[in-house]
């Protein structure tokens, strides 16, 4: 017997192994098989079996040895979606799979935790006298299985010696019993009027058992969420299961929590962070039908629930979906995939449409479903711009808050009320730069300039002399710098390394300057900063929550992550320090992103009450301002699709990004100009000619180490790039060195 396996490398083929009889019972299509290639130990996928190797099969075939993740198999729904990827997004069928497999390819066992002593077995003739007590008193006081450590200390032996009975099989393993947690379970709430109009065609469809894509656009607040939980709650009670993805990991707590109070523990939770046993775990709980709806990011879009009935995509609009090595492949997309092969709905939700998803809805692609004001009847936040050009200029010193803003936040502390504070920047300062010689401190890896961090964790209060412009470079033991994209950490500099200056200057705020001065101006104030820094801990997240939700954070600081889905009924304000942040980033999609942060982060505010914004801006009428300011979405859908039909960008056309690198940055560029005449000469010829353009250095010029050219093409049928793309790389003209790659982005969110 031989099997057909593929193997998370970038070759498009399957690999022939032969299977020892004794593992052949269990090898079958969707297995995962530990193999060795080119002499190293990996896991693969079998596709299938056959009793010969066939024609193309190696003249040494090498033995299976073994079978992976014991018990997990990949179904044919999700192999017949990692087909779909490995063809839309130009990768190999194991890479796609790969990114399919709940543990990826590895060998995950789920190693028990617990032992305990079978009372009616006969003990072993080799038992030493010694191990035969510990036995018997094990077996007479041992009423439940426990730890290996629990037992040892019931017993008053090493673990060595209960390790030893384990392998006598004396002790026999077992899963834990889930204890069942106490939730206080909630009802259903009482829709209005908008939100019963957007649940009925979806349960209409639900109860159709008919595809159905719909487009939920409703203001934050406006009960959203509560559409979902009545939609699914229509699906269990048919018997079948549902998948909810949220862009973040951070907000998979509240969710999870809301879901439970509805659903009980039919719940699971599935994300990048957890363990692969938590994850293999899981699958066993939805195999044995524990789980019966799965929450989690963009991987959980690959959940193996049997019998899906439904699929939620919550703020839909989230770049986070997209998936940022290969295979690049959209959450969303292959949301809205499965549910059409399921002939099941699927809802995309979000106060910011993507601006493909708005058009796919005004083409009747998708149903659009509107939800225009607030669930409880409460009012949108009043929004207020402050132009910093006024509010900063004539003031002294380098401070961020404007005095508005500062009076805001006294009357919330004053009230018990909560605050919220934006910034899209992690760290201290932006950048740090020579005023003499125009140095900035870069990235000796990236393109990019270093970020000035404060080693301590948590501002020192009171400390205001080090909100001067020249705070870091008075400490300089106490800061660092950083690189935001690799990670590399440099010590702060004593001079300028360029031209010896001594007096350098940080420029920009971050989180952490934003809340020195907080803690400088409100000495009273319990602050929370939430940023990558404070949250990437386990739990740290949760923790975090738990004190925001208990109203044990007067402030609230941070960046992206508490701009989306948050629902905190004691905040009141939103001031965001500088909404210009990423505006003008070289991308097509700079606008359309800071809209919606800007409009996503003001909905936090006065989600049961009055709510006040503040928006600090250097260009307050800048159109992503100037409707956020207004919670006007459709204002800015209509300017920003004009200006990208102009240009031809997604949505009115389809954009492919190949990006060239090499650490040498000849080789680089020579195998870009040769991939664009090969990509060009070979267009001449294709059904649909494409606009190619490049190679031009990437906006982001330099990542780890490798010299980045970018090619773009664009065209209006989805699978016309794809199709060239390949047919060119397997062209026999097309020969590189072999330290050159080649990274393909099917439906690229940016241009970095």
């Amino acid at each position: 017997m031989y099997a057909s396996v593929v193997l998370n490398v970038p070759l498009d083929r399957a690999f022939t192994y032969e299977v020892p009889e004794p593992l052949r019972p269990a090898v079958e299509r969707g297995v995962l098989v530990s193999v060795t290639f080119n002499n190293r130990k990996m896991v693969g996928c079998v596709l299938s079996t056959a009793d010969d190797p066939g024609a193309g099969a190696a003249a040494e075939i090498r033995a299976i040895a073994g079978v992976a993740s014991p018990g997990y198999r990949i179904s044919e729904e999700l192999l017949g979606i990692g087909e779909f990827i490995a063809d839309y997004y130009l990768c190999s069928m194991g890479e796609a799979l790969a990114s399919i497999a709940i543990t990826g390819f590895r060998d995950v066992r789920l190693r028990p935790t617990v032992l305990y002593a079978p009372a009616d077995a006969d003990p072993p003739a080799e038992l030493t006298r010694r191990q035969s007590e510990v036995l018997g008193k094990l077996r007479l006081n041992a009423s439940a299985p426990a730890t290996k450590s629990a037992l040892a200390e019931l017993a008053g032996c090493s673990s060595q010696l209960i390790d030893k009975l384990v392998a006598h099989g004396c002790l026999v393993e077992t899963e834990p019993v889930r204890e069942p947690r106490e939730i206080a379970r909630t009802g259903a709430l009482e829709l209005n009027a908008e939100q019963i109009q957007a649940l009925d065609p979806i349960l209409r469809t639900i109860t159709g058992d008919s595809f159905g894509a719909f487009l939920l656009h409703g203001v934050t607040g406006s009960g959203k969420t509560e559409v979902y939980l009545q939609a699914m709650a229509e699906v269990l009670a048919r018997g079948r299961t549902a998948i909810c993805l949220v862009p973040e990991i951070s907000l998979t707590p509240q969710t999870v929590d809301r879901f439970e109070r509805r659903f009980g523990e039919s719940i699971g939770v599935f994300h990048s962070q957890q363990s692969r046993t938590a994850k293999l775990a899981l699958y066993h709980r939805i195999r044995d039908g524990g789980v019966r709806i799965v929450i989690g990011a963009r991987s959980a879009v690959f959940a193996p629930l049997p019998d899906l009935g439904l699929v939620v995509v919550d703020e839909e609009h989230d770049g986070s979906y997209k998936q940022g090595e290969t295979p690049r492949y959209h959450a969303r997309d292959l949301a809205i995939l499965r549910a059409r092969r399921a002939g099941i709905p699927v809802v995309l939700g979000s106060a910011t449409p993507s601006l493909e998803s708005y058009t796919n809805a005004l083409d009747g692609k998708y149903s659009l479903l509107k939800l225009g004001a607030r669930a409880a009847g409460v009012a949108m936040p009043v929004v207020r711009v402050l132009d910093l050009s006024r509010e900063l200029t004539e003031r002294s010193g380098d401070v961020s808050l404007s005095e508005p803003l500062v009076k805001a936040v006294r009357e919330r502390i004053d009230r018990g009320e909560q605050s919220i504070l934006f910034l899209n920047r992690r760290g201290f300062s932006n950048f740090l730069f020579c005023p003499s010689c125009k140095w900035v401190a870069k990235c000796a890896e990236d393109d990019i300039a270093m970020t000035v961090h404060r080693k301590s964790a948590r501002a020192t209060r009171g400390d205001t002399n080090e909100l001067d412009l020249f705070a870091a470079q008075e400490q300089p033991d106490k800061f660092s710098l950083r690189c935001h994209f690799c990670g590399r950490r440099e010590h702060y500099p004593s001079k300028c390394p360029n031209c010896g200056r001594e007096e350098l200057l940080t420029i920009g705020s971050g989180t952490q300057r934003i809340e020195e001065e907080l803690a400088a101006r409100f000495p009273d104030a319990r602050l929370l900063r939430l940023d990558y820094d404070t949250t990437s801990g386990r739990d740290a997240w949760l923790r975090a929550w738990n004190r925001m939700e208990s109203g044990d954070a007067d402030i609230i600081v941070g960046t992206q992550m508490i701009a989306k889905g948050l629902h905190l009924e004691k905040v009141t304000l939103v001031g965001v320090v500088l909404a210009d942040v990423g505006l003008f980033i070289p991308d097509f999609r700079a606008e359309e992103r800071t809209f919606s942060l800007l409009t996503q982060v003001a909905g936090r505010a006065g989600r049961t009450g009055a709510g006040d914004v503040y928006f600090q801006t250097w260009m307050p009428g800048h159109t992503a301002v100037r409707c956020a300011t207004a919670h006007d979405y459709e204002a800015f859908y209509r300017e920003e699709s004009r200006r990208r039909r102009e240009a031809g960008f997604p949505p009115f056309s389809r954009l492919t990004a190949l990006t060239i690198s090499d650490q040498d940055g000849e080789k680089a560029l020579k195998a870009a100009r040769l991939l664009a005449s090969l990509l060009r000469r070979a267009s001449s010829f294709a059904p649909e000619r494409l606009r190619i353009n490049g190679p031009r250095l990437a906006p982001l010029a330099k990542l780890g180490g490798r010299l980045r050219y970018r090619i773009l093409l664009r065209g209006e049928r989805p699978r016309s790039a794809g199709q060239l793309i390949r047919r060119v790389l397997g062209d026999s003209d097309w020969s590189v060195s072999g330290s050159t790659r080649v990274a393909i982005d099917v439906d690229a969110l940016d241009l970095m």
